[in-house]
């Protein structure tokens, strides 16, 4: 599979520099976004070419920052798709030191977890406004013609 967005869109799209460093794994992650992407649209309908891009413009462009909102989300996350995506640390709720106990709220670890999860296996948000914006997976009648 052609992916959606290369190390040079990733880069414009989050504003870095030619000589700004990007993540280690820049490719597996433009590839797994891809993939995301290619899965949120599996219903749509639109021409392509050889290579699976879409052949109009307008949602080529949406497909490549798409991809690239994705990749972002997944990187900031801590989301390695070679390894397998979301990977939860356990967290110690509580801990008893000499007869002391501290105990520690987990809710926001267990929320990003939740985040991180949704992340590997779905679409991340702002990739989904960006093809939603132009009318991929919206509801509403169809026209042909």
């Amino acid at each position: 599979m052609t992916p959606y967005a290369i190390a040079a869109d990733y880069k414009t799209y989050n504003g870095l520099k030619d000589d700004d460093a990007v993540p280690n794994n820049l490719t597996a992650l433009l590839r797994a976004a891809s993939l995301a992407v290619r899965r949120y649209t599996s219903v749509c309908v639109y021409s392509v070419d050889d290579t699976g891009m879409p052949v109009d413009s307008t949602l080529r462009q949406a497909f490549m920052d798409a991809t690239c909102a994705h990749a972002t989300a997944m990187n900031k996350l801590g989301i390695d798709p070679d390894a397998g995506g979301a990977v939860d640390v356990n967290v110690t709720a509580s801990k008893s030191i000499s007869g002391a106990s501290i105990s520690y709220s987990a809710v926001e670890q267990e929320n990003a977890a939740h985040v991180r999860q949704q992340i590997a296996i779905g679409i991340a948000p702002a990739a989904r406004q960006i093809l939603d914006s132009i009318g991929l997976n919206a509801s509403g009648p169809w026209r042909a013609g």
